[in-house]
């Protein structure tokens, strides 16, 4: 069995109910076949690089799954055609030799201790403009 990944994007004027009934629509046409899901990453509604049909955003979804040679993916790709929610769709077949399925992670952020301002402008940001005032007075002294 050869390993493939497909991402394609909603349109991201659908309800949470209809972006689960397509995932799933999609999952079942993949079993349906003789396929293995692997892995079903929603990423959720993203800005899109450039518009697409008039949209500026989309609901990504990505799935890998496995599926045997004879299994070509016209199945699946005349699916994404026809149906008019999916503005852009990818099929590929990955290649295991290169590519370690590891799961997507999130990027990890710094906090910064409450009250150190990053810079001398956010400083400026959190103060009253009476309080800038006093500081510039004690300042010019």
């Amino acid at each position: 069995m050869r390993t493939y990944e497909t991402i394609f994007i909603l349109k991201p004027e659908l309800s949470a109910e209809e972006h689960e009934k397509h995932i799933e629509f999609y999952k079942e046409n993949i079993t349906s076949n003789g396929g293995e899901i692997v892995k079903v990453d929603v990423w959720g509604r993203q800005t899109l690089a450039y518009p697409i049909e008039k949209h500026n955003e989309g609901y990504y979804v990505l799935i890998q799954f496995k599926a045997n040679t004879n299994y070509t993916n016209e199945e699946l790709e005349k699916r994404f055609q026809f149906n008019e929610n999916v503005m852009r769709y990818v099929v590929v077949m990955l290649d295991e030799k290169r590519f370690k399925q590891n799961p997507r992670k999130e990027p990890v952020r710094k906090e910064r201790p409450a009250g150190k301002p990053r810079n001398e402008n956010e400083e400026a940001d959190n103060m009253q403009s009476d309080e800038i005032a006093v500081k510039a007075e004690s300042e010019e002294k």
